[in-house]
């Protein structure tokens, strides 16, 4: 067989698995209507979905042995707190639960070599008719609440959105990572139409009523447009046109969210737990106290190994009685300990470098200002709010988020 037979053979398959990714959402909404019923499967809809796609994206890597290295070897070496549990307590069962949910974490790494393999051998046309797609089905169920369907963020009160979705608390990264693709993309188009769209954002993280979703969609389209400064070459001029800008954007953004806000029964939310907690549990949604619990957990039932190497999502989930503490950092550490939490430091800071190193170069990497934005913004929330990079939902899109570091602008010619 040519080798050009094998690249076209290996791009069927990828592009297979991309054509399955268009099914994503639509498949959580079906899971998400089931759960609310009550109808339990022994695995889920999603789950098999996401498991199909890790296979696929695993197949995609038997021909780059470096990729099939990583990904074993991080699958292997996340199970290592499981199979400690195992040899403890001989409960050989432990291990397809803990695989389920270490897939959680898995598929953001393996997403983000699977379109990066995919990258180099075709353009990234697919890609964003996913991230189009998804978008609109993201928002649709949102705003669906409007015409009196879906399922309400909060039950109390009847309050936001989450469309048909289950896990309401992972629709604002996914929101935040769709957004912000699309934005960008307009936004190098049509400056009208971004601000259309910019609205329309906004209005739909009202509707989820959640902080982090308004605070990042807020944060994301207001910094969109404004050219990254150099500390080397600090324009005085600049930073005060661009200070001009953000407070021209936050004024009417700002006044129409509160009065949004005010209008709805959000507000009767927001008051009621202010005046119940401190300002910092306030903010936090009680997850100082979740961190608080869980750590007290750690220190007296973890043996010595368990607090190096952690006992695996399953047994953690178990010693916490499924009170989580929500914020990706600490539910790494507790599960994976030492060794879980220095994966995912060495990740995010492999892709954060390089991300900075190519956005140096935005005529060659257009999209590479904003990935480094995004993964700033997406670390901060994930430690005050969780639920980014062990998002079911926002998984596969996080990769796909990151590997857009490496699309080259069209004709781009070295020197020019």
């Amino acid at each position: 067989m040519k080798p050009t037979d094998n690249i076209a053979k290996n791009l069927r398959i990828d592009r297979l698995t991309i054509y399955i990714m268009f099914f994503l959402l639509p498949v959580d909404m079906l899971n998400g209507v089931l759960l609310t019923n009550d109808i339990s499967l022994p695995l889920s809809v999603s789950q098999i979905l996401k498991m199909l796609l890790l296979f696929l994206m695993f197949i995609s890597f038997i021909k780059y042995p470096k990729y099939l290295f990583y990904s074993v070897g991080l699958s292997i070496i996340l199970l290592i707190p499981t199979i400690f549990q195992i040899i403890q307590f001989k409960g050989i069962s432990l291990i397809f639960k803990d695989l389920i949910k270490i897939s959680k974490y898995l598929i953001p790494v393996f997403s983000f070599f699977f379109f990066y393999i995919y990258l180099r051998k075709s353009t990234a046309s697919l890609i964003f008719k996913l991230v189009y797609f998804s978008y609109f089905i993201l928002i649709g169920n949102i705003l669906i609440k409007h015409v009196g369907f879906g399922y309400p963020m909060y039950n109390y009160d009847d309050i936001g959105s989450k469309g048909f979705f289950y896990a309401g608390n992972e629709i604002s990264a996914l929101l935040l990572i769709l957004s912000s693709i699309v934005s960008f993309k307009i936004w190098n188009r049509n400056k009208y139409l971004y601000v259309l769209t910019a609205l329309l954002n906004v209005f739909v993280a009202l509707t989820i009523s959640s902080k982090t979703s308004l605070f990042g969609i807020v944060l994301i389209h207001v910094l969109i447009p404004i050219k990254r400064p150099s500390l080397r070459k600090l324009n005085l001029k600049l930073f005060l046109n661009t200070f001009i800008i953000i407070l021209i954007a936050l004024i009417p953004l700002s006044y129409f969210s509160w009065s949004y806000i005010k209008a709805t029964n959000i507000f009767n939310r927001i008051s009621y737990f202010y005046e119940k907690f401190d300002f910092l549990t306030f903010m936090l949604s009680n997850r100082n106290v979740f961190l608080e619990n869980s750590s007290i957990v750690y220190w007296d039932q973890y043996n010595f190994i368990e607090k190096i190497i952690g006992v695996g999502q399953s047994t953690y989930e178990q010693l916490n009685e499924n009170k989580l503490v929500e914020i990706d950092i600490a539910d790494i550490f507790f599960a994976y300990a030492f060794l879980g939490l220095s994966i995912f430091i060495i990740c995010y800071l492999f892709i954060a470098t390089q991300t900075y190193i190519l956005s140096k170069n935005r005529d060659k990497y257009p999209y590479a200002n904003l990935v480094l934005l995004m993964l700033i913004l997406l670390f901060f929330i994930s430690s005050t709010a969780g639920h980014v990079f062990s998002s079911g939902m926002a998984g596969v899109f996080i990769g796909l988020l990151f590997s857009l570091i490496y699309i080259v602008k069209p004709n781009y010619k070295n020197g020019v």
